[in-house]
């Protein structure tokens, strides 16, 4: 019996096969740490710019309620509510109210749009001063 060495077409095929298979999990792997870095990323930079615009509303010593937005650039959005806070002292007794802070911060198409939410407290002057 004359056998020469070398692999057959099955053992062939069959170990293309799974480097296919593994290959595959591999770069679907390889593409779901690219997605979550980016949006890592994403999120990182949203938290900066919500920091940044509260910074901001610091800045102003009288602040009135309502809802204001507006775009840090062309991808990312924001929109602050502003809500008096009720007080446990007479009204006329406090030099600032307290007003309640939701930061909202968003990004991304409107179908798979993202966002991020921070809630805090402002004191601001009353507008009397």
């Amino acid at each position: 019996m004359n056998r020469t060495a070398g692999f057959t077409l099955l053992e062939v095929l069959v170990a293309l096969t799974l480097f296919a298979v593994v290959g595959g999990a591999l770069l679907g792997l390889f593409q779901s740490g690219l997605r979550a870095t980016g949006l890592g990323s994403d999120y990182s930079h949203a938290a900066l710019l919500a920091r940044s615009k509260l910074t901001e509303l610091q800045v102003y010593a009288t602040l009135m309620p309502g809802v204001y937005e507006g775009e840090f650039d062309e991808r990312y959005r924001w929109r602050v509510t502003l809500a008096e806070r009720q007080a446990d002292t007479d009204p006329s007794l406090l030099r600032e109210v307290p007003l309640d802070v939701a930061l909202e911060v968003s990004w991304g198409e409107l179908g798979d749009s993202r966002q991020i939410v921070l809630n805090t407290v402002l004191l601001s002057e009353t507008a009397e001063q």
